[in-house]
């Protein structure tokens, strides 16, 4: 059973996420560019690429590491499905057993990157979270609370909306007594709106908007895999260029 944790407050309207309203590009005909998932406000943006899992050797496997298996190239706007696929026959036997996470940032990604975050905002107490609705016991869940959970209508999406802390996030704003692994959120960002994270649900990677320095210090992190992106960059299976676009979605 889906239930709020602790530390989580339900707000008394939506006001603190319609600034997302005018700044989120309407529709994705035009083959969901990041900015139709993260505001076009931000110095800069990176692709933080979910790990793949190697559950034989039990560790997280890099895209890059997977592209170097396959002879395909690394860069802003590559597709998993184009990535994993080796260009030749090869005897070597693939470097992973599990493909990243959709829709879901791992927890693993998520630790290292809300304390990284935390040094880019001045209000690391009050951040604001979204999930979305279609989320298995997520309805559920908010039907149990005794007030109502403010809902917001973003492109192609609907989102519940919730109040925590940073440092809550990746310790899981639900819990869940069947011990599953904590949602992340869809979309977050602090009140002070410095930076702003996005798992689209259809995507094996999250987007990161932010000042320069936090960007360029989240691009040199160890922990981390990710590439600088732009507002402009596609998302879509079709946007994988260099490797070949991936058909069918």
């Amino acid at each position: 059973m889906i239930q709020l944790a602790e530390g989580v407050t339900i707000p008394e309207d939506i006001k603190s996420a319609e600034w997302l309203y005018s700044l989120l590009e309407r529709g994705r005909g035009s083959g969901t560019p990041v900015r139709s998932v993260v505001p076009n406000v931000f110095d800069k943006y990176a692709r933080l690429f979910h790990p793949a899992e190697d559950n034989k050797g039990r560790r997280t496997v890099r895209w890059s590491e997977v592209a170097a298996w396959s002879g395909r190239s690394v860069h802003p706007e590559m597709q998993w499905e184009a990535v994993c696929k080796p260009v030749s026959s090869t005897l070597d036997p693939k470097p992973w057993s599990n493909p990243p996470l959709v829709g879901q940032c791992p927890r693993e990604v998520l630790i290292p990157l809300t304390e990284l975050l935390s040094i880019y905002t001045n209000s690391p107490q009050r951040c604001w979270v979204c999930f979305w609705e279609g989320y298995g016991g997520i309805n559920e869940a908010m039907q149990r609370v005794n007030k109502a959970v403010p809902r917001i209508q973003l492109p192609d999406r609907s989102y519940y909306l919730l109040n925590v802390p940073l440092n809550k996030i990746a310790k899981g704003v639900f819990t869940d007594k069947n011990g599953l692994e904590p949602l992340s959120p869809s979309l977050w960002w602090p009140d002070d709106r410095t930076w702003c994270v996005a798992t689209e649900i259809d995507f094996r990677w999250t987007y990161i908007g932010g000042s320069q320095a936090c960007i360029n210090e989240l691009l040199d992190h160890e922990q981390l895999e990710n590439l600088a992106t732009k507002p402009e960059h596609r998302g879509d299976y079709a946007s994988d260029v260099v490797n070949g676009p991936v058909y069918p979605y």
